[in-house]
């Protein structure tokens, strides 16, 4: 059990690769060899930096995907150092209100029902004889996978979009074999975000957190980008997070759609009723 609730934390990541490669680790965009090779915005005069600025951010921020609702239903594969698994997932979204998750394992045989909504987390075990639901806060996500984060940074995941921008500076960014990158500093993480050419897609996410005692790392890649209106949206993602320990995902969503009605979601069996 205590696996599969490890496994739900991994979800909400939402990462993954067809083909399941492992990520290509990114160079740190703040270390020393970096900051020697990447274009300063302190080299640049005061009225041309905050020009440049705003025009990095401006385009990160016409990368995200704005919508109403969406449904996925997506193949999962896990490995962390105790062990390893793979699930189909079926999620649906109402933004910045609720996330309906349903896991299925062997057989397609559900193993898990998950409500996260603002501050907490509702889990049903369908195959549990006795406490079948248990209540939890947000909190429980962070302390399973090491990482703060609040129910906007687990539905910019799972929909793709940047994460941790809130509060950041940046400090660098290049062009770099036709892909633009940009390293930023925030309260928590140094976070180096990488975009295609022609800046409509992000490729790479990597955090870096700031306290080293921490050594907490997560990569995230998103490929196979599909048109979704004005907005590409990645089919295929994986993720790692490293740090005292390790957890590595890998996802190819199957099918999804976004403003249309919510097609995964479900309400709490009342206690002492029978389904």
């Amino acid at each position: 059990m205590k696996k599969i609730i490890l496994f739900i934390a991994a979800v909400v990541f939402l990462i993954s690769c067809s083909t399941y490669k492992k990520v290509q680790v990114l160079k740190d965009a703040l270390s020393k060899k970096d900051t020697v090779q990447v274009q300063l915005l302190s080299e640049k005069s005061t009225v041309d930096s905050s020009a440049i600025v705003k025009d990095i951010l401006d385009k990160i921020d016409q990368t995200k995907i704005d919508f109403k609702t969406m449904n996925a239903r997506f193949k999962v594969d896990y490995e962390s150092e105790a062990n390893a698994d793979n699930y189909i997932v079926n999620v649906s979204i109402q933004k910045d209100t609720a996330m309906y998750i349903t896991i299925r394992g062997a057989m397609g045989v559900i193993g898990l029902k998950a409500i996260i909504n603002k501050d907490s987390i509702v889990l049903v075990y369908p195959l549990r004889k006795n406490k079948k639901i248990e209540y939890k806060s947000l909190s429980f996500l962070q302390e399973v996978i090491k990482i703060p984060f609040n129910y906007n940074t687990i539905q910019s995941l799972i929909i793709g979009n940047p994460i941790f921008m809130d509060n950041t500076k940046v400090v660098s960014y290049k062009q770099n074999n036709n892909k633009f990158e940009v390293g930023m500093i925030g309260v928590l993480f140094k976070n180096l975000i990488v975009l295609n050419e022609d800046h409509t897609r992000v490729l790479q996410l990597k955090l870096d957190d700031i306290d080293i005692a921490q050594h907490r790392t997560c990569a995230i890649s998103y490929s196979n980008h599909v048109p979704v209106n004005q907005f590409q949206f990645p089919i295929d993602r994986a993720l790692i997070v490293s740090g005292q320990s390790r957890l590595e995902v890998h996802m190819e969503i199957k099918e999804f759609d976004f403003n249309e009605p919510l097609k995964y979601a479900f309400s709490i069996p009342k206690p002492g009723k029978r389904k």
